[in-house]
């Protein structure tokens, strides 16, 4: 008996031993980064083209270019990468997670939106290069930018990769933008811009590094953050500030709480403030459908955002729909139109 035990231990450990040994052979472990490229299958275009690079940081870009589709024919995916079972998978703010099987031959080979694989005889395989192919987006970029000592810095979101921004092209209405809103201790806000990536030497060392050029600066958001990629806060039992109403940014006054919601799952009610007065309620909640009802607040006058509160209650109203990407919570009418988006914070 004794030996059967042994001989099915013996058997065990070669399966687990040659299990790992198949793992890190699908394990990417060259010296990063590194580059992959290729043309896979298009629905109606010739094909599209490929270029991914990976960092050491676990940050990615991603470049697809739709051949034959006229001038905006190219565009920019970034992100942070993982490897898992011989999986290699791209995680970024698209609602569908891209993934690849890595190959014992370096190559890695697209997946299936169910991250199985594709049954079809076209081509899905990226190659690795043989040198490492930088590439420099040309996107929208949201991310933390602090302008401070004449020198500005931001920390995209979704890579959380530093870059300094170039005091070029419209740098000066981003500064002018971040300085409408920044208090002398030159916080690190949420802004959102328009501009591409381009090589920087720097002159004492002789590396060369991405700087953000801006064309274009969009929105600043001072109550937000980026959040935590591919985690998603409850609905519920979360307390949520409001951070922007009608596509513009909140003010939060001094002496007076912040605008806020908390959905409690205990008897579906609703409590929080909106920014002068605390409102109570209830609500119905079905799928991705929200409804408030019963809507009541305290009848205090505040010297200011009085607007602002009169907004909010007209906002929970027609509130019909709810989405949560991140930490952070959308609502919206019954068209879909979004009104008013909040931020998780989680109180100690």
């Amino acid at each position: 008996m004794i030996k059967k035990w042994l001989m099915l231990l013996s058997v065990l450990c070669v399966i687990g031993c040659s299990n790992e040994k198949s793992d890190q052979q699908h394990l990417i472990t060259e010296e990063l980064p590194i580059s992959y490229s290729g043309t896979l299958p298009c629905a109606d275009c010739p094909g599209i083209d490929y270029h991914l690079n990976l960092f050491a940081d676990n940050s990615y870009y991603l470049q697809l270019h739709y051949q034959g589709s006229g001038d905006n024919s190219t565009f920019y995916q970034l992100g942070q990468w993982q490897q898992h079972t011989g999986q290699l998978r791209l995680l970024s703010d698209e609602p569908q997670q891209t993934a690849f099987q890595i190959a014992k031959d370096g190559s890695i080979r697209l997946l299936d939106q169910e991250q199985g694989p594709i049954n079809s005889l076209l081509n899905y395989q990226l190659q690795r290069d043989a040198t490492f192919r930088p590439m420099y987006p040309v996107t929208q970029f949201h991310g933390m930018y602090r302008f401070a000592a004449d020198t500005g810095t931001f920390t995209e979101c979704l890579t959380r990769q530093h870059w300094s921004v170039a005091q070029k092209a419209e740098n000066t209405a981003l500064e002018s933008l971040y300085l409408e809103y920044a208090d002398e201790q030159n916080p690190s806000l949420l802004v959102e811009v328009n501009g591409f990536l381009e090589p920087d030497m720097n002159a004492t060392t002789s590396e060369v590094a991405p700087v953000l050029v801006v064309t274009e600066a969009n929105n600043i958001w001072p109550g937000e953050t980026c959040g935590q990629l591919g985690y998603n806060d409850n609905l519920l039992n979360t307390y949520w500030k409001l951070t922007r109403l009608n596509d513009e940014p909140i003010e939060v006054y001094q002496n007076q709480r912040e605008p806020s919601l908390i959905l409690s799952s205990e008897e579906n009610r609703l409590s929080g403030s909106d920014g002068c007065n605390r409102i109570m309620g209830s609500f119905q909640l079905r799928e991705d459908k929200l409804k408030f009802s019963r809507i009541a607040s305290t009848m205090m006058a505040c010297p200011q955002g009085m607007e602002t509160s009169q907004s909010v209650h007209f906002m929970l109203e027609k509130v019909r729909y709810w989405q949560i990407e991140g930490k952070h919570l959308e609502l919206a009418d019954v068209d879909g139109n979004v009104m008013a988006r909040f931020e998780a914070v989680h109180l100690q």
